[in-house]
Parts: structure tokens; C-alpha cells; sequence
């Protein structure tokens, strides 16, 4: 989490009852007080990757700062099945989530899938 710190003048609790000839640049005056503030931070979805030689499985997590993951989907296994699909119905089923949050993760998803069948993922079905 993000701490911000932030530097304010305390004014004096006296001040009402001091004379109008009082001293306005006394050492009370300009008494410093800092106050730190929690930024707080927006959860975030992110994919996960299960690289293997003859599969790739994909999930859908949400990570909330400062209390840890939680999983939205299984791995999903291409190309056992196809992974974009459940993925994207997965997304869908989520009305939270973005028309173009959901864009971008598939489009991350392809990416992904298509360096692992170019990298000679899956070669044995490729014979």
C-alpha cells in the first residue's frame, strides 16, 4: 500500500484567546503537524500462465492490494479446449468488469497463446 505524507500548520487552540497584538509568526503558529494518508489502491485483474509442452492453461485472479488474491476462474487449457472461449464467458459473467478491461485481458490471453504455439507448444498434434 501507498503511504502519502502530507505536512499541515496546527493552528493554535489559544489563538481566540490571545490579545490582537499577539505575535503572528510565534513559534505556536507555525507549529507543524504531519499526517500520513493511506493511497488507497484499486483491485486489479491479472492472468495467469501454466506454460507446458503440450498445454497452456490460463486464469483469471483479482488481486486486492494489501489482502492477497482471489481466484475468478479455473485454469482453463488450451488446446484441451478452447481456453479464449471459457475465458471470455468467464469475463462476461462478471458485469463489473469493463467492456474494455475485458478486451484487453483477452487480447493479453492471445498474445500469450499464440508466442506458446510459436515457440513449438503442442509440436506432438502439429505431426
Amino acid at each position: 500500500m501507498k503511504l502519502q505524507r502530507l505536512a499541515v500548520s496546527a493552528a493554535s487552540e489559544a489563538r481566540t484567546a490571545e490579545p490582537s497584538t499577539a505575535n503572528p509568526t510565534s513559534s505556536e503558529e507555525n507549529e507543524k503537524v504531519e499526517v500520513i494518508v493511506k493511497v488507497m489502491q484499486t483491485p486489479r485483474l491479472v492472468l495467469k500462465f501454466v506454460w507446458m509442452e503440450k498445454n497452456i492453461g490460463v486464469a483469471l485472479d483479482q488481486v486486492i492490494p494489501g489482502h492477497g488474491t482471489n481466484p475468478l476462474s479455473p485454469y482453463y487449457f488450451w488446446p484441451r479446449k478452447d481456453a479464449w472461449e471459457e475465458l471470455k464467458s468467464t469475463l462476461e459473467s462478471k458485469p463489473w468488469i469493463s467492456q474494455k478491461k475485458m478486451i484487453i485481458l483477452l487480447n493479453q490471453a492471445t498474445d500469450i497463446i499464440n508466442l506458446w504455439q510459436q515457440s513449438g507448444g503442442n509440436q506432438s498434434q502439429k505431426h
